[in-house]
């Protein structure tokens, strides 16, 4: 049990005025309420990617990048409040050609000839086939995936790192680019890492992500199904490089091979026999990694299973960069799923496809990450990014949530898609984003909340969806701190603030007590499902209103999400 903080009396005089408030605060959100569902997340694109920093206009801003699903390489879009983004154009364009473009009648496609990797580990291309032939040749208009960028303080300068490949085989290439900017001016640097069919190697060359660790090393996390997440050092003084060249790394996560099984031409069966072998292909890629300084790890982020609906995130940790990285239970993220059975699947779910019963609706395709922090903030205040796909909306967007802090260090994803609110919880004794029983009871002596607890099983084979359980709270005692009750069918809920409270002090003047992982909550949902985690407002995409929300983790590492289902105004109750 963490100690509760000790707070001076000027704090807790105001921490107490907390109590006083009746009404619900209302806070203000930036997104538009008349925009359509998808109003605030970026898109349509996919494996996008966000970064804070230097424009061409000499401002700094939010900047994504992402797989263009229109087909015409890596777009790149401008945010002030991560919810209005603009087109701000493309990182290659035909006068800034990366060099392993080709144009033809069709537009932009690449080929990829085979490699050979002399005793100093240099590439040679070498061109296995007569020019036209190639089996390799990516005859659309994508020609680019997953790119991901980072700074590099040394020069100024920002690298972005894309891949590119032909469809569900290891002929793939991660390449890199930089730029002063991350709007304009991006120069190709060519090759970084190169993979291929019979290259002796395990690995898939595509989506990179880069870090800088807490010693000032530089690594690259990639790879996708063949052989799983592979890490590898980069060069810090030329980020462009590998720090030994030929190199692929080492495995930091994998749930299906012994040994890779590959095959020419594979299309995306995953129970082709190859030469009369099994071809293990449970899913693993789109991998990301933050650093958490309160409690001093590692968190390397994968997603698991079908782009198209299935996909979802799963988090493991380490002391070490390099691993081993290991889930909630004690379980390590390298590990054999055939072995263990479909049933047991490594690695602490965070977020998979989902639906709300009271709207009916939700989001699939729920993969690939991109984590960053508000601009010029502390370590708590974390962004997680994900695609999201739903029936009878077109493509994929962007999906932006805030991520919380259990008290033992793992990371809680928002329910809610994010909407602008101020996440700076300053002045909080003054009430604002500080939810008490009036907010978790719609101001009532009960509220119906929705509650979803994910399923922590194989995904890959079927199209599943967790829907939420609609539950109703009932007031419990008469003082708000803490503020207790029950939950119809058998339940209970708490939220206490003492656990909350931080009180960041430079005398008095600079000091303010903030909130800054909202207020701790408990929940024993009917059933026996107990979780414990926080609750803070957001923003309801569907209703478009302000809402109530939890999120929170079993003793089992299972997550459980809850929002408030606000009540019906007079019009609709008629």
């Amino acid at each position: 049990m963490r100690p509760k903080p000790v707070l001076p009396a000027v704090f807790l005089a105001a921490a107490t005025l907390v109590s006083a408030l009746a009404a619900e605060p209302v806070l203000e959100f930036k997104v538009n309420r008349d925009a359509p569902r998808t109003a605030g997340m970026l898109g349509p694109s996919h494996d996008e990617e966000v970064i804070f920093g230097l424009g061409s206009d000499g401002k700094e801003h939010f900047f994504g990048v992402g797989t263009d699903v229109r087909g015409q390489g890596i777009t790149i879009w401008r945010s002030d409040d991560l919810v209005n983004w603009k087109d701000a154009g493309k990182v290659f364009t035909r006068e800034n050609a990366p060099k392993i473009l080709n144009f033809g009648p069709r537009g932009w496609s690449y080929e990829f000839n085979s490699v050979k990797i002399d005793d100093k580990g240099e590439y040679e291309f070498l061109a296995e086939r007569a020019p036209g032939a190639n089996n390799y040749r990516l005859g659309t208009n994508q020609p680019f995936w997953a790119p991901c960028i980072c700074y590099n303080g040394a020069d100024q300068t920002y690298y972005l790192y894309y891949s590119c490949s032909a469809y569900g085989t290891r002929n793939s290439f991660i390449g890199c680019a930089k730029s002063k900017t991350l709007d304009a001016g991006w120069e190709d640097c060519g090759q970084l890492i190169h993979t291929r069919t019979g290259d002796g190697k395990q690995f898939n060359a595509i989506d990179p992500t880069v870090f800088w660790d807490q010693t000032g090393r530089l690594w690259m996390i990639y790879g996708s199904f063949f052989g799983g997440i592979a890490i590898v050092e980069l060069d810090p003084k030329d980020p462009s490089k590998l720090l030994r060249p030929g190199t692929h790394g080492k495995v930091i996560a994998c749930r299906g091979y012994e040994k890779v099984y590959e095959q020419d031409g594979f299309q995306g069966n995953p129970t082709t026999g190859v030469k009369g072998e099994k071809f293990t292909a449970y899913g693993i890629e789109g991998a990301s990694i933050v650093y958490y300084p309160k409690k001093r790890y590692y968190y390397l982020f994968v997603s698991y299973d079908r782009l198209d609906w299935t996909y979802h995130v799963r988090v493991g940790r380490s002391k070490n960069i390099e691993g081993p990285y290991l889930d909630y239970l004690g379980r390590p993220l390298v590990y054999n799923q055939e072995k263990q059975g479909p049933e047991e699947v490594n690695g602490t779910k965070l977020i998979g496809p989902y639906r709300w019963k009271s709207t009916g609706t939700g989001w699939v395709g729920t993969g690939h990450t991109t984590l960053f922090r508000n601009a010029k903030s502390n370590y708590s205040d974390l962004f997680f990014g994900s695609n999201c796909k739903w029936q009878g909306v077109p493509g994929s967007f962007l999906g932006l949530r805030r991520v919380f802090w259990s008290e033992d260090g793992w990371p809680l994803l928002s329910p809610c898609i994010y909407g602008g609110e101020d996440l700076k919880i300053r002045s909080g004794f003054m009430g604002k984003n500080i939810v008490e029983k009036d907010g978790i009871l719609n101001s009532g002596e009960s509220a119906q909340w929705d509650f979803i607890v994910f399923s922590v099983t194989d995904d890959t084979t079927n199209r599943r969806i967790d829907e939420s359980t609609i539950c109703t709270l009932k007031a419990g005692s008469a003082s708000p701190i803490p503020a207790d009750g029950t939950i119809e069918g058998g339940g209970k809920w708490e939220i206490t603030y003492e656990n909350s409270i931080s009180v960041i002090a430079d005398g008095l003047n600079g000091g303010y007590v903030g909130f800054d992982n909202g207020i701790s909550m408990s929940v024993e949902l009917p059933g026996g499902v107990k979780a414990k985690g926080f609750c803070a407002y957001g923003w309801d995409q569907d209703r478009k209103c302000q809402t109530v929300f939890f999120t929170g983790l079993t003793d089992k590492g299972i997550a459980v999400w809850g929002q408030r289902i606000p009540p019906k105004t007079e019009a609709q109750a008629k």
